[in-house]
């Protein structure tokens, strides 16, 4: 195995001794140096700290009121990563109703914008809505591959974070009322070093 392969996980060092023993004429053999090379690999890490709370978290509880908030994911990453992010259902959709006659709405559209906290500084993106953000949508960092999505340019995050940025609007600037229910949506959120 060479010297410089990269285990996962762990601290690579390699020392190499090399002794140069040679005849009457050798300069090593007069003063008897011997020459020690030492070299070490620190592997590739890049994901979600130790102590990231889990996304799932509560929001604000009446989503018909306009809201922004943000959910913060500690990362580590000492490489150059991307993040990516898809929405399960791409709004957030009544789960104790289904769609009638009524004349009611049972989903709202939210938007989504994710910032990278970087040794190079903060990376933003544009606010993309939730319905582009499920698989196959059409937002920059919709993926669920790790490595692919939003990009760290030669940031790393060390420590670092990913916030993702929430909001709606007020139902009353939209067409429809909603119907009475609890609602939801996943965002599944992945990390990885630069593909």
């Amino acid at each position: 195995m060479s010297p410089r392969a990269r285990r996962s996980g762990a601290l690579v060092a390699a020392i190499t001794l090399i002794a140069v023993v040679g005849g009457a004429g050798s300069a090593a053999a007069q003063d008897g140096s011997v020459e020690v090379e030492i070299s070490a690999v620190i592997p590739e890490r890049c994901g979600f700290a130790p102590s990231a709370v889990p996304l799932l978290r509560s929001a604000p509880a009446d989503v018909e009121v306009a809201q922004t908030f943000s959910v913060a994911l500690p990362l580590d990453c000492n490489t150059p990563f991307a993040v990516g992010l898809v929405a399960e259902r791409g709004a957030l959709t009544n789960t104790t109703s289904a769609p009638d006659q009524s004349g009611y709405a049972f989903s709202k559209t939210y938007g989504v914008r994710v910032t990278l906290d970087t040794s190079a500084g903060a990376v933003q993106s544009e606010r993309c809505l939730s319905s582009d953000v499920v698989a196959g949508g059409t937002c920059d960092f919709a993926t669920s591959i790790p490595g692919q999505g939003l990009e760290s340019g030669q940031g790393i995050a060390t420590p670092g974070a990913v916030t993702l940025t929430i909001d709606w609007p007020d139902q009353s600037a939209l067409t429809q009322r909603l119907a009475a229910g609890d609602y939801s949506d996943t965002i599944t959120v992945v990390v990885g070093a630069r593909a």
